[in-house]
């Protein structure tokens, strides 16, 4: 009887610690399909969270408020153009431009726009590529 107890105290445990949040997990292979999905989908995947690697940047609006940035460069219209979504750091400090960075974060929408809520952002040593199709 003791043992029984104790394996159904391990189970419990192993599966309380156990983390049962779907993270959609965004793939180098298949970044340019699954951001399109997310983008012309986005009501399906408000709430979602959402990993992925890209680059970061500080931007700039005509009105000169900042906004950052995890994308990459994909074949568009008119020559490379940037994919990813805006992110709202929560308190993690930016960083340089260009630093190859992996984020999660909660999807949201906020004045019309989707925005990545973080959760973990971390500077990565090595570099995926920053242009995919």
């Amino acid at each position: 009887m003791k043992k029984l107890i104790l394996v159904f105290a391990f189970i419990f445990i192993l599966t309380g610690c156990a983390n049962d949040e779907e993270v959609i997990m965004i793939s180098e292979r298949f970044f340019s399909n699954q951001m399109q999905e997310i983008f012309f989908n986005h009501q399906q995947y408000l709430g979602s969270t959402i990993q992925y690697e890209g680059m970061f940047r500080t931007m700039v609006t005509r009105y000169g408020d900042e906004f950052f940035m995890v994308y990459r460069y994909m074949f568009g219209c008119c020559g490379e153009e940037i994919m990813g979504l805006e992110v709202d750091m929560n308190g993690f400090m930016p960083f340089a431009d260009n630093a190859w960075v992996e984020v999660r974060g909660v999807l949201d929408m906020d004045e019309g726009f989707l925005v990545l809520r973080t959760i973990f952002i971390e500077e990565m040593a090595e570099r995926g590529a920053e242009l995919v199709s």
